[in-house]
């Protein structure tokens, strides 16, 4: 979907008299191609300003795309943009009459429809005012109750639960599970990870009108997410992750050659599995030949906005200073890592024997955690249910 943009009114005007290009063009959506079947449950995902409620427009034929093709089948009924639709002059009943007709619905269907609405709005005190007398939760009670009372075959909903009180939302959620197992397609816009998750088997992320990713809920809420984290964190500084390490600047005598991180095998690991045995690798190196230094070695593992998941040194396990001489290897294994999908980086940090002054202080590469069993948050905890009888 492409807009011309004019810098005035009299532009306009201007392309249509002589015929000259006077307007720039603005892409909101741009080489889109999505295929949804019956029964799907879709979720559109990305920041504000990312096209998801031009896609969302389209797909429900209130808006024209400028250049490809939409084939729909089945009636559709749309909650777009909060009051679209509404004449606020008219009241609460009225536009139940009006919308219902817009959605295609014949008199003796609104006839049999309209108390329904109503109930399920819980707006019985207020519906013969005019709308413009009600509130923005009002205003998504009718227009949700409306939108889903005419049994679409489509539904689609853009954000608009956000204004809704819990008590209300709720009905909502209930109602589009209802519709998810009755078989209906939906197509759901939120900025909330977890009703994307809870409700769609299918996910879309856009970014600037382009499809960053399109596929299983969970893999695409977690690039989301850590292209959120990492933006947020502000990685792009400067700093540098390396796998092979160079002698520091500093007049430190020793570094490390590398960080890898493993499996138990060797193997390098960029992609690691919630529950999979890892392992961080290091070589020492140390200036001068035949030279040893006595230290503590320190690990950390940090999500990749900086914030530490677990630390440990071989000091607060009550291990010995050992004695560092060039070309050591070192390892430490991590069981069974609880850690969810993210991305994420070990710091390794070598020490005195007191575990007081620092001789490196080297980052790893990044690596990728991945699961596919839904739970939220950063770490997997052991846990068991027990219901009482």
């Amino acid at each position: 979907k492409i807009y011309k943009i004019y810098p005035s009114p009299m532009h306009r005007l201007r392309e249509i008299l002589f015929r000259k290009r006077l307007h720039s063009d603005f892409s909101v959506l741009d080489g889109i191609n999505l295929k949804v079947q019956k029964g799907e449950t879709v979720g559109i995902i990305g920041e504000n300003g990312a096209g998801k409620s031009t896609l969302l427009k389209i797909i429900a034929n209130t808006l024209k795309p400028s250049t490809g093709e939409i084939l729909r089948n089945g009636r559709v009924s749309a909650l777009l943009e909060l009051g679209a639709g509404f004449n606020p002059e008219l009241t609460g009943k009225e536009n139940i009459i009006l919308n219902a007709y817009l959605l295609g619905l014949v008199k003796s269907e609104i006839e049999n429809k309209k108390q329904e609405i109503i109930d399920f709005s819980e707006l019985s005190e207020f519906i013969d005012r005019p709308v413009k007398t009600y509130s923005s939760g009002m205003v998504m009670r009718l227009a949700f109750s409306i939108a889903t009372s005419v049994n679409p075959d489509i539904l689609i909903i853009d954000e608009a639960l956000a204004v809704g009180d819990q008590h209300f939302q709720k009905k909502c959620i209930d109602r589009m599970v209802e519709f998810k197992r009755e078989g209906k397609t939906i197509f759901f816009c939120s900025h909330s990870p977890y009703l994307i998750q809870e409700l769609c088997n299918k996910a879309v992320w856009l970014h600037h009108g382009k499809m960053m990713h399109i596929g299983d809920t969970t893999r695409v809420l977690n690039a989301y997410t850590d292209w959120v984290r990492e933006k947020d964190a502000g990685m792009n500084t400067g700093r540098k992750d390396s796998e092979k390490g160079e002698k520091p600047a500093s007049d430190s005598p020793i570094w490390l050659d590398w960080i890898k991180i493993t499996d138990e095998e060797g193997r390098d690991l960029e992609l690691a599995r919630t529950g999979q045995d890892i392992y961080v690798r290091m070589r020492i190196r140390i200036a001068g030949s035949g030279r040893k230094y006595k230290g503590h070695v320190g690990v950390g593992l940090n999500r990749n906005d900086e914030m530490m998941m677990f630390g440990v040194t071989t000091k607060m396990d009550g291990l010995d200073p050992a004695m560092f001489y060039d070309g050591q290897e070192i390892s430490l294994h991590y069981p069974s890592l609880p850690l969810l999908a993210g991305q994420y980086f070990f710091l390794v940090v070598l020490v005195d024997e007191h575990g007081l002054h620092p001789y490196v202080h080297q980052r790893s590469k990044t690596f990728f955690v991945e699961h596919y069993h839904g739970e939220l948050g950063i770490t997997r905890l052991d846990h068991r249910w027990d219901f009482q009888s």
